[in-house]
């Protein structure tokens, strides 16, 4: 049966099940149908009569489905169980909307690890194994599904039972296990989606942003949608199917820890940075390198040059290493996609890669953690990558963004491009200006560019009065009644 087909069929008996009337019960919803079934009205709402206002009038009524259910069991003082889904502790967006949440008396909170399917095995087994040491040493209430032995999920039954509110990370839910798909959850479950990355990508063609951002089905099926900034919110509510009803501008929680400046220690520092024993820790600058992973000319935006200055990385480190300490802060994709697209010959010549900088006295390698930190105490980054062009704005040190002519970006993301400076990534010359110049001597003349940036787009907290967690958290808790 094809992917049209199958919809198609289920399209079929959700016209049956509404002509019947098996979603006039807002108390019993009927375990048999899913949001797979929702999805599958999405993608022919454009074919069907009045298909969009037959979609959002389907939608509100799960909606009904999933608030009436939660609502209930906290009036009957039953605890109402709220998974988050993580596939990478460097993708973990939702630290202190957890930290928050499990506090509460009345939510029984956790963490499922979701391994990812679409990748290579071994790929798939490190980082699993990577984001599940973190979270475990971390003190959070965490559940694994994966037998990295046998290469198989279970499924919920493994963590505890359905649970009522899902919070998820990434809208690229195909690459989780079946089970921990939107599409597989029966319509009493409630869903929020807090994106992992802010939004700033688009195509060449401007359609990137429109179909797989702004009106993705997985979008349309949330109950809320939280978004970074008002020029992301505004995308919605112009291409997406439900026009932003399920959208609101919370800010990007990420960087809700970068609200208060906090002071580092030196001994905090030399736990993040590595120096060289016999340099003074104190002189030495701290440079961030992190590359995209859209190596390969299929991909659907296309940012990274690391194919262009793979080797010149190091260079840099090993001629600086009196004088700057590295941290390499690849993409979680770019081990997989640095093979795939031939760029390394295999795994475990990447890995030696990554062992070359970790042997150097001034550098170290960051892949499955938290990088909150490392923005706060570094001293500038030279990137490719898309949301990074965001997050470190909240830390206003400089950063150069390296170019080729397939970038494009949507409207936030250009009006943040050009608060930074810029170089072709295979300008090597222009690399170490901005070395010399901006980060060993602080000549920062984009500094006021920057600011004026942020207060436009990024300041959430100055525009709704609280932090993105707090916002997000007082809508949750608002489902409790």
């Amino acid at each position: 049966m094809s992917a049209e087909e199958f919809y198609a069929e289920r399209v079929e008996e959700l016209m049956d099940g509404i002509d019947k009337g098996e979603f006039s019960d807002i108390a019993n919803p009927l375990e048999s149908y899913s949001y797979g079934h929702l999805a599958a009205l999405f993608y022919f709402s454009q074919v069907l009569e009045n298909g969009n206002k037959l979609y959002e009038q389907l939608y509100d009524r799960i909606m009904s489905f999933g608030k009436y259910h939660v609502r209930n069991k906290a009036e009957n003082g039953e605890k109402v169980k709220i998974a988050f889904l993580a596939i990478s502790a460097a993708e973990w967006p939702v630290d202190t909307v957890y930290r928050m949440l499990e506090k509460d008396q009345r939510l029984e909170c956790f963490i499922v690890v979701c391994p990812l399917m679409d990748r290579e095995r071994g790929n798939r087994e490190k980082t699993e194994a990577q984001t599940w040491d973190f979270f475990l040493h971390h003190g959070y209430e965490v559940r694994r599904v994966y037998d990295k032995e046998k290469d198989i999920c279970q499924g919920w039954e493994a963590v505890g039972g359905l649970p009522d509110i899902v919070v998820h990370a990434t809208p690229w839910y195909h690459c989780l296990p079946e089970p921990f798909q939107i599409d597989s959850f029966p319509m009493r479950v409630v869903n929020c989606y807090i994106p992992y990355g802010m939004y700033v990508a688009d195509s060449m063609e401007k359609s990137y942003a429109t179909k797989f951002v702004y009106n993705k089905e997985f979008v349309n099926m949330q109950w809320k949608v939280y978004a970074d900034s008002m020029l992301n919110l505004s995308g919605y509510e112009k291409y997406q199917l439900l026009h932003g009803k399920n959208v609101s501008y919370s800010g990007y929680v990420k960087m809700d820890c970068f609200q208060e400046q906090r002071d580092y220690t030196m001994d905090e520092v030399r736990s993040i940075w590595k120096f060289p024993r016999e340099a003074s820790s104190e002189n030495m600058k701290r440079l961030i390198i992190a590359p995209h992973h859209s190596l390969e000319q299929s991909s659907l935006v296309q940012y990274a040059t690391f194919a262009k200055n793979v080797y010149f990385w190091l260079y840099l480190a090993e001629k600086y290493q009196d004088r700057i300490t590295f941290i390499f802060k690849p993409h979680p994709n770019l081990r997989w996609k640095a093979v795939e697209s031939q760029l390394f010959s295999s795994y475990e010549e990447y890995d030696r890669y990554l062992e070359q900088w970790n042997s150097l006295p001034n550098a170290r390698v960051v892949e499955e953690e938290s990088y909150l930190d490392i923005f706060a105490t570094s001293d500038g980054m030279i990137m490719d990558s898309a949301s990074f062009i965001g997050e470190y704005m909240y830390v206003d040190k400089p950063l150069l963004f390296l170019t080729r002519e397939e970038q494009a970006f949507n409207n936030l993301g250009e009006r943040l491009i050009s608060s930074y400076y810029h170089v072709k990534g295979e300008d090597y010359i222009g690399i170490e200006k901005f070395v010399e110049h901006v980060i060993l001597k602080g000549e920062d003349d984009m500094k006021d560019e920057r600011h004026s940036t942020f207060a436009e787009t990024l300041d959430y907290a100055g525009k709704n009065g609280c932090s993105a967690s707090e916002f997000i958290v007082r809508d949750i808790l608002g489902l409790l009644g």
